[in-house]
């Protein structure tokens, strides 16, 4: 080949052939996988924050419930004379029952009796009255023997005798009611001055004459009954006439008295 030719074939044009596409790898991707189930396992409960250990209080101690003071005996006896005055009869038993609990010493008992033997003497239970005087002069009793000469405790025996001969005599007991009514009018007398002092005394002495003097009639004794009365009449003439108001009613009651007795002596 010549030169020129060579030069022609270097001139013409190189038509390169395309080369075949390479392909782009394509990452394979792997076929997903199931995950095995795992088991969850149970969470750890959370413990409780300790609380701190505080000490319980000591509790005070709680005093017991104080009921109200229960009145003493005096007081007791006022409100009963107040009741047995207002004739309110239930009331009155209730605070009679509380002052028999309520004596402590021989005085109050023997007062408590004889209020006992007044309030049932008053219901017509003669036999609970005979029972609650007879325990009023044993307590009255023991009161004069320790206290000789005391006037208060000639009267305390005094006035439950006076219970003493006023049941007998309701029940015919006579004789006894005539002792005791006899021992009575003794035990007001042996004061001395003491009932001329004393408006209180002084009327004890006088219906303590005519219980007597009543009860000596009843026997046939007028006489007796009389001498008694006309007593009587003195010791109510002293008090109406210091106090008209108080005693001029008892004093009235027992001039028709002694004018019954003088006209049947007398006839």
């Amino acid at each position: 080949m010549t030169p020129i030719a060579v030069l022609d074939m270097l001139a013409e044009p190189v038509v390169e052939t395309p080369a075949e596409p390479v392909p782009t790898p394509v990452a394979v991707q792997p076929e997903p996988v199931e995950p095995e189930p795992v088991a969850l396992a149970e969470p750890e409960p959370i413990p409780e924050p300790t609380p701190e250990l505080v000490p319980e209080p000591v509790p005070e101690p709680v005093p017991e419930p104080v009921s109200a003071a229960e009145p003493d005996f005096a007081a007791l006896r006022v409100e009963l004379l107040a009741l047995t005055a207002a004739e309110s009869w239930n009331p009155a038993a209730r605070v009679l029952a509380r002052m028999v609990r309520a004596a402590s010493t021989d005085r109050e008992r023997a007062i408590a009796q004889r209020d006992l033997g007044d309030f049932a003497a008053g219901q017509g239970r003669h036999d609970d009255a005979a029972e609650a005087y007879e325990e009023a002069v044993s307590f009255a009793r023991s009161v004069r023997k320790a206290a000789p000469g005391d006037p208060s405790a000639d009267e305390l025996l005094a006035g439950a005798l006076a219970g003493v001969g006023d049941v007998a005599e309701a029940e015919g007991r006579l004789n006894e009611a005539l002792s005791a009514f006899e021992e009575a009018l003794a035990l007001r007398r042996s004061p001395g001055g003491r009932e001329a002092a004393d408006p209180g005394a002084q009327r004890a002495l006088s219906v303590a004459l005519e219980r007597l003097a009543d009860l000596r009639e009843d026997r046939g004794h007028r006489m007796r009954a009389l001498d008694l009365y006309r007593e009587s009449y003195d010791v109510t003439a002293r008090l109406a006439a210091a106090d008209p108001a108080r005693f001029g009613l008892d004093l009235a009651a027992t001039r028709a008295r002694l004018a019954e007795i003088e006209a049947k002596v007398a006839g």
